[in-house]
């Protein structure tokens, strides 16, 4: 844990965490309150979608920033 994390909006992992939270929220409230129940598992599936795309940007981006840590120009 050498590294702080800094949480505010100049960290742009906060960022993309926050542009994806909120449209996961939105539809996802419109699936619980205009779906029916047997279409349940839709709910789900946005989760699991907007995490996955959190963390392979998330995985890209820490590996770009070791990257450009590692060889300064």
């Amino acid at each position: 844990m050498s590294e702080r994390f800094e949480l505010s909006f100049k960290n742009k992992e906060v960022r993309m965490g926050f542009y994806l939270a909120v449209p996961t929220f939105i539809i996802g409230s419109i699936i619980i309150f205009s779906g029916e129940q047997k279409y349940q598992y839709v709910r789900l599936l946005v989760l699991v979608i907007a995490w996955t795309i959190f963390y392979i940007w998330r995985f890209f981006h820490r590996r770009k920033q070791k990257k450009e840590f590692n060889n300064p120009s």
